[in-house]
């Protein structure tokens, strides 16, 4: 018998930091064409899970050191994706990866992209955080430093509670201030804005990834402070 006690060990046996489980129901609210069952008509529960993503490259004055680590905990996360969806059918599940950073629909003028679906909203409705400010989805244990992957399931597992803890303090609003280009307004982020200042390319053809302040700056940046 498949539990969500033996999905997220699976998880965790390809290389998950974190998993969290929601059922399709959490769901009924998000845009239409972007539900699970939009994507998999026979999906029953949501597989969230997370990478970590270390601390130290914010101490490097090149940009080089995080958009590596960037590069590969993306790879990690596509990674479980994979191994996780082989795992969920070699017991006789019907799996769907929703992959990071693969976009179906894109907005040039806007340099707007959508994914299946909104990874940080299955993160929170599975329970592996909650949306700051930065629109960042932010961990207890981990703080914003994670990324985030899923699998859709045509099984049904018991899910876990949604996050209660808060994110932001009271009145921070320390990434709205300081986002050098004022693309972020405490709900959304205006992803023109945001795009053109934190990504660049190198005269040898490099992209490189050259702000990433409202990341670095949050007083929670690797966990949620509890005094």
């Amino acid at each position: 018998m498949i539990t969500s006690q033996k999905v997220k060990r699976m998880a965790t046996d390809v290389g998950a930091d974190l998993v969290g489980i929601a059922s399709v129901q959490r769901f009924d609210e998000a845009p239409a064409g972007f539900r699970p069952k939009d994507i998999f008509l026979g999906a029953q529960t949501v597989i969230a899970y997370a990478k970590r993503f270390p601390d130290g490259v914010f101490s490097a004055k090149s940009p080089v050191p995080y958009t590596f680590a960037s590069s590969v905990t993306l790879q990690e996360v596509l990674r479980v994706a994979y191994w996780l969806t082989l795992r969920l059918e070699d017991q006789g599940v019907t799996a769907v990866p929703i992959p990071n950073e693969l976009y179906e629909h894109w907005n040039e003028e806007k340099r707007e992209g959508r994914g299946l679906m909104s990874l940080k909203h299955i993160g929170y409705f599975a329970g592996l955080g909650v949306l700051g400010k930065s629109t960042l989805l932010i961990n207890d244990q981990y703080g914003n430093l994670i990324t985030l992957g899923a699998v859709l399931v045509d099984i049904p597992l018991v899910e876990d509670p949604i996050a209660e803890y808060s994110s932001c303090g009271d009145g921070c609003e320390i990434c709205l201030n300081s986002c050098p280009v004022g693309a972020l307004d405490g709900v959304a982020v205006d992803q023109k804005k945001c795009r053109g200042s934190s990504q660049s390319i190198t005269q040898k053809g490099y992209s490189l990834y050259t702000c990433n302040l409202c990341r670095k700056i949050c007083p929670n940046r690797t966990g949620i402070k509890t005094s």
